[in-house]
């Protein structure tokens, strides 16, 4: 599975490319929002977008909304720290797939990176 993980350089996002190289027969790239650009990341190449929204100072929604534009056909994982199902259905609105909470456990990421590869919609946190 070839996985484009979108995050600024930050702990939580180093930690989340080891859990997902952790995956058999993957491949990680990592880069930030800033480098996004369809043009140098060929849609083609990837299976999966895992994106780590956390770090970055636009809403979450912008966020995720610029990535789907960018790569309409691609299933999207955002991971963010939110517990509360209104803050995390308009992300799902605006073009993710599934959402992950960004304390999860690396079986509780494998699960979500499965599920929404394969197309599935997928939501862990815990009030959800």
């Amino acid at each position: 599975m070839h996985i484009l993980l979108v995050g600024n350089v930050s702990s939580i996002t180093t930690t989340i490319k080891t859990m997902l190289q952790s995956i058999d027969n993957s491949s990680v790239q990592h880069t930030d929002l800033a480098k996004l650009k369809k043009s140098e990341q060929p849609e083609a190449k990837y299976d999966l977008i895992v994106a780590n929204i956390e770090d970055f100072d636009k809403p979450s929604t912008k966020v995720v909304s610029k990535v789907y534009t960018q790569f309409p056909d691609i299933p999207l994982l955002v991971i963010h720290s939110y517990l509360n199902k209104t803050l995390i259905m308009p992300m799902i609105k605006a073009g993710a797939t599934g959402y992950i909470q960004n304390n999860v456990s690396e079986s509780q990421l494998i699960e979500a990176v499965q599920k929404v590869a394969s197309g599935t919609k997928c939501i862990i946190a815990e009030t959800t």
